[in-house]
């Protein structure tokens, strides 16, 4: 029977390396929206001798996938869309493709694993997006509500099926089914967060940042009369388990701008490559307690004299966050304050706070213990660095 609507509990997103065959999907969890846009490409060409078109000629077609899941111990979508990655950093990731499909399932069960028979878990439609390139993450900790993460794809090629198609193309490497399990038992069980059963904390929220395995920037504890209050390394921001920072809002993200490379003798890109160098973005948002003490002098700041920053106001600095899930975002080492603003506390009674923002060129590494292109994981040949690995609690060999 057709459905009456679409609604969260009918639809499922799986992802796999570009050309895989069905077998090979991965499906997302923790989604919690997704959207496809189509933009047909138009250009007139007009001629003397007359008002009307002459001709109106499409271009390629441009298609983008935006997906938001909550971080919650499952494959991040940003690992999912680049499960074959051999490096981990921004470059390794932003060559690979991926193959998505979004598949809507009868509204008539709780979930798409129930319903029982042979075609439990298959769509009654399904929109299959081939050679879909990353071109945006982003990621934010909020202090009320949960750790997302929204990412977004684009490519050029879509298509709609129905349930009975048999076409041999779209069975062999398009066609995607939800195995038995994967949402419950088809008996009325659900699914859980990752870490919920790894005993991590479920969905991530406030209380699963791991402060002791963080790092955050030493411009955050202010610089007053010549005195750095912050300290380096790991667990910077906390002491004997008080946290140093009242933090409220951690964000971090990134676009890679891709640009078509076009060729003679076809219509679509050659490939669509990343614009690097490509900007990195954090801000932190902090309850303030005194100021932000971060001074702005015509010759630099006198405390950074003799350094490599002599002359300047700010200097490159180290930013990690990790997760109790198994989740760190890593931004390097080369992290420049960009701003600073002070505002709130006013009279209707609220808090004053401090928003630092921060920017780097093509540092981030976004280390997951789930991750399907880590060795160790048995699925890739992906290591990440001792250091990384230490942040989430893996063995980093």
């Amino acid at each position: 029977m057709a459905n009456n609507r679409i609604f969260y509990a009918c639809q499922a997103v799986g992802l796999k390396p570009m050309g895989q065959p069905t077998g090979s999907y991965q499906v997302a969890h923790g989604v919690q929206s997704v959207g496809v846009t189509t933009n047909f490409n138009l250009e007139q060409a007009f001629e003397l001798g007359q008002i009307q078109i002459y001709e109106n000629i499409e271009g390629l077609p441009d298609v983008e996938c935006t997906m938001e899941k909550v971080i919650d111990g499952y494959p991040l979508l940003y690992h999912l869309a680049s499960q074959d990655a051999i490096s981990a950093g921004l470059v390794g990731r932003s060559k690979r493709r991926a193959d998505v499909a979004l598949g809507i399932f009868s509204d008539e069960q709780d979930s798409v694993n129930d319903g029982g028979g042979a075609k439990t878990g298959e769509t009654q439609t399904l929109v299959f997006m081939s050679g879909m390139y990353i071109n945006s993450i982003s990621y934010t900790v909020p202090v009320d509500g949960n750790a997302t993460e929204s990412v977004t794809l684009v490519g050029n090629h879509k298509e709609w099926f129905s349930a009975d198609s048999s076409a041999a193309e779209y069975t062999s490497y398009k066609k995607f089914k939800v195995p038995a399990n994967t949402f419950g038992a088809g008996d009325g069980s659900a699914d859980f967060p990752k870490a919920f059963n790894d005993k991590k904390g479920g969905v991530q929220r406030r209380e699963n940042v791991v402060l002791s395995k963080s790092i955050m920037p030493r411009s955050m504890f202010g610089n007053l009369d010549g005195n750095v209050l912050g300290a380096e390394g790991q667990g910077n921001a906390v002491s004997n388990g008080t946290p140093l920072l009242h933090i409220q809002n951690f964000s971090t993200s990134t676009d890679f701008g891709r640009e078509d490379i076009l060729e003679f003798g076809r219509k679509a890109p050659y490939v669509r490559t990343p614009t690097f160098p490509i900007e990195v973005s954090t801000e932190i948002e902090a309850i303030a307690v005194s100021g932000d003490f971060i001074g702005a002098y015509e010759t630099g700041d006198p405390t950074l004299f003799g350094t490599n920053a002599s002359g300047d106001n700010t200097q490159e600095e180290q930013i990690v966050l990790a997760l109790l899930g198994g989740t760190a975002f890593d931004l390097g080492t080369s992290n420049r304050l960009s701003s600073v603003s002070y505002g709130g506390g006013d009279a209707t009674g609220g808090n004053a706070t401090l928003t630092y923002s921060y920017t780097n060129f093509n540092e981030l590494t976004v280390v997951d213990s789930g991750d399907p292109a880590m060795a160790d994981n048995g699925g890739g040949t992906l290591h990440y660095s001792p250091a990384q690995s230490g942040y989430i609690g893996i063995d980093g060999t």
